[in-house]
């Protein structure tokens, strides 16, 4: 496929070596603001990619590119891909997909009208360890009783917002703040194993400009369909001020499960059954946490697996209305 990367910022570093090195993809062009410029250029001679550009109109009525990545600041998610889908281009959003879940609904119906491909980059959803915990593991554990995830880094922005500098990861107009950046890890990890909650909270620590620094994500399932009463509750923790250990934790009827580290990597998975010691589970080493991810893309899009798409977005948009209840009852 023939992808446009647009922005030029901190996952695009990240990224673009691992997509100048997936088999299935070539990158056409990449869109740099004005003042990026400098840095888009470098990227292109690097990357060995054609066109530099600083007019998205000029990537959208590029008939050779097929795909449009899409990694800028979250609040403007939308209106890119929104363009891109009208202009018969194939999108993939950097998480979160949008601020609201009205948007991303938007978004599917238009993908899915002009039969275009739409897919959100959560990472997790990918790795080869989390098929095998999802489909190897989970069942080991019983009926889950109590989940726990932590995901909490201080910001490298963080210094800047305390001297009042507030950039795009501190803004809640553009989309930042714990719950839109690490939470959404945590939120795409428990509803992809245990589904939509019936019930959601999140009680979070604000900044001067309103913005939620630290925040826990309450989510309720029910003991069964239809109950009112909680069987299962999962706690989603994230900060963006403070260092901490992060890790999962999933608690069964038949034993538990700990993952060292985000649950957006899993890098280390530890399971123990009642009656028996904690072992560490083998798990298949990646070249980079991204390269499952954007070989997964490829791999749809040569072969045109729509099913497999939708699938996924159902489950991001769940993830959105979750995240829109969440913003609901903050307090």
């Amino acid at each position: 496929m023939n992808i446009s990367i647009i922005g030029t910022g901190k996952i695009v570093q990240e990224a673009l070596p691992v997509i100048a090195a997936t088999d299935g993809i070539f990158i056409r062009s990449i869109l740099a603001r004005e003042h990026s410029l400098q840095r888009a250029e470098a990227m292109a001679e690097t990357y060995g990619i054609p066109l530099v550009c600083t007019d998205y109109e000029a990537v959208l009525t590029d008939d050779v590119v097929e795909v449009v990545y899409i990694a800028l600041i979250n609040s403007v998610h939308f209106s890119y891909a929104m363009r891109a889908l009208q202009a018969g281009k194939h999108v993939i959003l950097e998480k979160p997909a949008c601020l609201f879940a009205e948007e991303f609904q938007q978004l599917v119906e238009e993908a899915r009208a002009r039969h275009l491909m739409l897919m959100e980059a959560v990472t997790l959803l990918h790795l080869p360890s989390f098929k095998i915990l999802r489909e190897e593991l989970l069942e080991l554990l019983g009926t889950i009783r109590h989940v726990e995830c932590n995901y909490s880094q201080r910001s490298s922005r963080y210094d800047a917002y305390l001297r009042g500098e507030v950039l795009p990861a501190f803004d809640p107009e553009a989309g930042g703040g714990a719950l839109m950046d690490l939470n959404i890890y945590n939120l795409h990890f428990v509803l992809s194993l245990l589904g939509r909650p019936y019930r959601a909270t999140y009680l979070c620590c604000r900044g001067f400009n309103e913005v939620d620094l630290t925040g826990t994500a309450v989510l309720e399932y029910p003991e069964s369909q239809g109950s009112s009463k909680s069987s299962v509750i999962a706690l989603l923790t994230s900060s963006k001020t403070t260092d901490a250990p992060s890790f999962g934790l999933l608690q069964g009827d038949c034993g538990w499960l700990r993952i060292d580290g985000p649950v957006s990597t899993l890098s280390s998975i530890t399971l123990c059954l009642r009656g028996h010691q904690p072992r560490q589970i083998p798990l298949s080493p990646v070249s980079h946490r991204l390269a499952p991810e954007f070989a997964a893309f490829a791999d749809l899009f040569h072969h045109q697996d729509y099913e497999t798409m939708n699938q996924l977005l159902d489950h991001s948009l769940a993830v959105m209305q979750t995240v829109d209840e969440l913003r609901k009852s903050e307090r």
